[in-house]
């Protein structure tokens, strides 16, 4: 972000503030409320599948149908054309501003034996340096989960990889109890002690439980039993301890990730946890995940059969690896993800990952009444016909309280050096002289959306002068994703901040530097040409930002002469695919005078004949029978 924007982030009320000018105050509605679930829809190869619509969905809310009300598609693959856009000097737009995915490596060190964890340490850091470049990226341990540092810097995030290793050893035995059976045992089932006690003790269960045999055996009551049980209960409260522990790191992670907006996603590294429903409550980690909008992928690194590090093998060593996983599971499917097992550097796991992270769905329904009371509903997303593999979150919490105004929502938006791109976002200025003073009018005009339509959206502004002074702030919010709005302000470099939030829970940012300056001669002081959508006589112009579409547009100019200033002949608006092309279309402008010296120049484009493709329209200003001025707009005309 921009230094002179720093500033203004102690506002923390910058979007509440009165607009400047002629923008509005806020008007945000406090109507029907919409959940989101995030959603992936995937391939047989790991790849999301785009096109879908709402149609194409299910969705069940405490086992109950409700109707979708939108279903759109986020890709996070950034395109050539949607680059293309995203440098046109004519307008800002977030489209194609690469401000890359956030990815947190976690590793886990707690559930990782101290020789182990090197392999697949080096997978994750082939992972990391095939991500793309503007990938911000973390490398932490759980241990201290909530310092995690986002970078592009790959060569710091593989010194921070080096640097970890795992302290999960176990704890010291008498016995051979494998992890699966202390658990049980700790549980109080007999039958495992039992099997446990025949294979360490020597001796059945029931023999040691019999009376009889108890006074019969010369040398007293034999321990070895209850040796077992002790054991099997430290084993299995370290098991619940360590487990605790890697929940409260992922949860402080979480939580530090939730300022950033859009999608996130932890690869956490581990050997397994022990995740007991009974005794884990996962909703905590669940909501965080959900407003955070996290997503957890397991990676769960493949234990050794044998190793000569061990003395002994587990006997129960199978069930140890299922209970292990089922653990990552529980934590994976609380927050949209799932688990892949890793093999010492093995890179599969860590590509499929990768191709995993390049799109979701955003899915909305209308929330009910007896929804807002922040407990847990169950949701499930399901396709409605076709093939594919649906990962959703499994539910949803809506607070009790009232939710926060838009404005705040905004106001984070703004204030985020990260630029929003879930929700398409382009923005434009126009400069034009103000009769009566020293300073111009900047008109901003501004539009969400895609090229297939847009929704209702809030919209917040802030401009802030080369002092790092906020010069003008508004909010509106819009039915169809448009707005514009006017400033007064000193000539001078600005920058523009825009931030939009839709219906669905899109977020949105740009931002835009420009400079307020009026062209033309000392005599005539030249505006910015404007091209705008038709409208009836005395209803104010819709500014374009870029695209435009119908049979017609309107080009508007406003020229201020400085007496002694000769009076103008005529304006002419040209229409060409390039600056020195040849003209497809071609109009005088019809002029009208207003007080201050200052004159209108509007005239009608017709484009309707012309293809779809990229255009500039230039006004040609005639002055005593000489062309004295000229100025230009780029605009595209999209596909009918």
């Amino acid at each position: 972000m921009s230094r002179d924007l720093t500033r203004w982030f102690s506002c923390a009320a910058v979007i509440a503030a009165t607009a400047v000018g002629t923008a509005r105050q806020p008007t945000f509605r406090s109507g029907v409320d919409l959940v989101t679930v995030d959603a992936a829809v995937l391939d047989g190869d790991g790849r999301p599948v785009p096109g879908l619509r709402a149609e194409d969905f299910r969705i069940e809310v405490d086992g109950r149908s409700r109707p979708i009300v939108a279903a759109h598609f986020v890709s996070q693959a950034a395109s050539s054309e949607a680059f293309r856009v995203a440098s046109a000097e004519h307008f800002s737009s977030n489209e194609g501003a690469d401000a890359g995915r956030v990815v947190v490596v976690a590793v886990d060190e707690g559930h990782i034996r101290r020789l182990e964890g090197r392999p697949a340490l080096a997978a994750a850091a082939h992972f990391i340096d095939t991500l793309p470049a503007a990938d911000r990226i973390g490398v932490v341990g759980l241990t201290r989960a909530d310092g995690v540092i986002l970078t592009r810097d790959r060569p710091a995030l593989r010194r921070r990889l080096e640097a970890l290793s795992g302290n999960g050893d176990l704890m010291l035995q008498q016995l051979n109890l494998g992890l699966s059976e202390a658990l049980e045992i700790a549980d109080g089932n007999r039958s495992r002690l039992g099997d446990a006690v025949l294979r360490e003790c020597g001796r059945a269960l029931t023999e040691y439980v019999s009376t009889a045999r108890a006074a019969d055996d010369a040398v007293g009551r034999d321990a070895c039993p209850e040796q077992v049980e002790q054991e099997s209960r430290g084993i299995a409260q370290h098991a619940h301890l360590q487990a605790r522990l890697s929940l409260t790191g992922l949860e402080a992670l979480i939580d530090r990730l939730a300022s950033i907006p859009g999608s996130k996603t932890i690869v956490l590294v581990s050997e397994g946890m022990i995740v007991d429903p009974r005794r884990v409550d996962l909703s905590r980690l669940t909501a965080l995940a959900q407003a955070a909008r996290v997503t957890i992928y397991g990676l769960q690194l493949e234990v050794p059969m044998f190793e000569a590090a061990q003395e002994r093998v587990s006997p129960t060593l199978v069930r140890d690896r299922q209970v292990r996983h089922d653990g990552v599971t529980l934590v994976t499917g609380a927050a949209r993800g799932a688990v892949f097992r890793q093999v010492g550097s093995d890179p599969k796991p860590f590509d499929r990952i990768a191709r995993e992270l390049s799109g979701y769905y955003l899915i909305a329904f209308e929330a009910l009444d007896a929804e807002r009371d922040g407990r847990s509903h169950r949701v499930r997303v399901a396709l409605a016909k076709g093939r594919g593999e649906v990962r959703a979150r499994a539910s949803f919490t809506m607070p009790a309280a009232t939710p926060p105004a838009r404005g705040a929502e905004l106001t984070s938006l703004l204030r985020n050096p990260s630029i929003a791109t879930e929700l398409p976002l382009r923005v434009a200025t126009y400069t034009y002289a103000e009769p009566g003073g020293d300073r111009v009018r900047v008109v901003i005009s501004s539009e969400t959306g895609t090229r297939e339509g847009a929704s209702a959206t809030s919209l917040g502004f802030v401009l802030v002068d080369a002092g790092g002074v906020i010069a003008a702030t508004a909010t509106h919010e819009s039915s169809d994703g448009r707005h514009s709005f006017s400033v007064l302000v000193p000539e001078g470099p600005y920058i523009l901040r825009v931030a939009a939030r839709d219906t669905v829970g899109r977020q949105g940012s740009v931002e835009r530097v420009f400079r307020a300056q009026l062209a033309g001669e000392r005599n005539l002081r030249v505006g910015d040409l404007m091209l705008a959508l038709p409208a009836p006589p005395g209803v104010p112009l819709e500014p374009l930002v870029d695209r435009a579409s119908g049979s017609a547009i309107v080009a508007y100019l406003e020229l201020q002469a400085v007496r002694p200033a000769p009076p103008i002949d005529a304006v002419r608006v040209h229409v060409s695919r390039g600056a020195s092309d040849a003209a497809l279309v071609t109009a005088t402008a019809e002029l009208s005078a207003r007080p201050g010296g200052l004159a209108i120049a509007r005239a009608s484009l017709p484009i309707g004949a012309l293809p779809p493709g990229s255009y500039i329209a230039r006004a040609e200003i005639v002055v005593a029978g000489v062309v004295s001025s000229r100025v230009q707009r780029p605009f595209t005309i999209a596909d009918r």
